[in-house]
């Protein structure tokens, strides 16, 4: 009786490490499938994040010149008037 309820206690680890590993392996290929998609997502972020900086620095570079231009023309645009509300005291 004693062997035999040894020998049930074995089958029934040996049928559960069976099961565990079973159900590890579907979940390490399930993580693997939404990990992968993940990753491909990231990989469409990152390309759509560096297309996005490459057209901001196109642009900075083909307009910076003129802004610069129209910048320095307001600075150095100087018109000396009496402000309106000046009241010259004698």
């Amino acid at each position: 009786k004693g062997k035999r309820l040894r020998q049930a206690k074995e089958e029934a680890i040996a049928e559960i490490d069976h099961y565990r590993l079973q159900r590890e392996k579907e979940f390490r290929n399930k993580q693997t499938n939404v990990m992968g998609s993940q990753g491909n997502l990231s990989a469409k972020i990152e390309e759509q994040t560096t297309e996005t900086i490459r057209n901001l620095t196109s642009s900075y570079h083909k307009n910076m010149e003129s802004m610069m231009k129209k910048l320095l023309s307001t600075i150095y645009d100087i018109n000396p008037e009496v402000h309106p509300n000046f009241r010259h005291a004698v």
